[in-house]
């Protein structure tokens, strides 16, 4: 269960909470934690309906689930932050790696909130799978939701400012539901058609004998990481490099020209074009794709040498990761 356990936390953590700074997430601590609790609750839901709503399956996705709620809470609100403090005060200018904390800090601080996330997912998957007792599932899930429960309301006790409305709950609620509804749709329009495929010989090096919900799991879990948490790894590693301005990680950078969030879009496209070459074997295709994106910025590129280091440290950073993505997709299907 740890493909769908990091499906969970991919979509919990990146895709339905707002990233921002340091001060908006201290704000908007109510706020981030049932955006978080929506994106769980949501993923949940749509993998528990894909797999027939099995007991067993859904009593350890529902422990998963609740320890992810807790563990994001708790970790978010008490740990996070005396943790970055830490290293800021111990990593001073005497310290060896003083210079090198300082010049990659938010990539470091976004590593090392993620290897502690993803060593909670592992200890989760592991709790899982000692007992297979529902009764004690669903006791230990029992637990961690308490615990959920009683933080989000200390949380929104804590500031008058911070407070939601019971009406603001359920419009947020609506919503999901709804959209939970049409993804899941979607989503077993999908696992039909993978279904067909398997029946089909495709020129892929991959193997289709897989049944149609791990095949479309394990490409979910690839494009969900090549999407925005790919953006902000890229964005976190040649920020500094970047000669207009010096972004942080959890800021989006302004550009001087073309629309808000194109180079996003771009990015985004670039990768899922370059997987399917990948995928379908045609290397050919990566240097036309290359070729177009180089063309659109070929001004900048020729006539700021700055621009063209940064623009190659960028490009060459998102091949890389598409690469390994369709690696790990690879391994999850033989």
């Amino acid at each position: 269960m740890i493909i769908e356990t990091l499906i969970i936390h991919v979509i919990s953590y990146f895709y339905f909470q707002p990233i921002g700074n340091d001060a908006s997430e201290k704000e908007d601590a109510v706020s981030q934690s049932l955006h978080f609790l929506w994106g769980t609750l949501f993923s949940s839901f749509i993998l528990i309906s894909l797999n027939g709503f099995d007991i067993g399956f859904s009593s350890k996705l529902l422990l998963i689930a609740s320890g992810l709620l807790m563990g994001y809470v708790l970790y978010e609100n008490k740990i996070k932050h005396p943790l970055t403090s830490f290293f800021s005060s111990n990593l001073n200018s005497e310290h060896a790696l003083h210079s090198v904390y300082m010049k990659n800090r938010s990539i470091i601080h976004f590593v090392l909130h993620q290897v502690i996330y993803l060593l909670w997912l592992f200890i989760l998957n592991e709790l899982v799978m000692i007992s297979s007792n529902l009764f004690i599932l669903a006791a230990i899930s029992l637990v961690f939701l308490g615990i959920f429960v009683l933080s989000l309301s200390i949380l929104n006790k804590r500031d008058e400012n911070q407070s939601l409305s019971l009406r603001a709950f359920f419009k947020q609620a609506s919503a999901y539901v709804v959209l939970s509804a049409v993804v899941l749709t979607f989503l077993q329009i999908i696992t039909k058609g993978l279904g067909v495929l398997n029946q089909s010989a495709l020129p892929a090096d991959l193997v289709f004998s897989q049944p149609p919900y791990r095949l479309l799991i394990a490409i979910t879990f690839v494009l969900l990481l090549l999407m925005k948490p790919t953006n902000l790894v890229i964005r976190a590693v040649s920020a500094k490099y970047d000669p207009k301005k010096n972004t942080a990680l959890s800021v989006q950078s302004e550009q001087d020209s073309g629309f808000k969030g194109a180079g996003a879009m771009i990015g985004d496209l670039e990768r899922l074009l370059i997987l399917l070459s990948f995928f379908f074997g045609s290397l050919l295709s990566v240097v036309a794709i290359l070729s177009i994106k180089a063309f659109a910025r070929y001004k900048l590129i020729t006539e700021d040498p700055y621009f063209s280091e940064y623009f190659v440290i960028g490009t060459m950073l998102s091949v890389l990761i598409t690469f390994t993505c369709y690696a790990l997709l690879f391994l999850m299907l033989v």
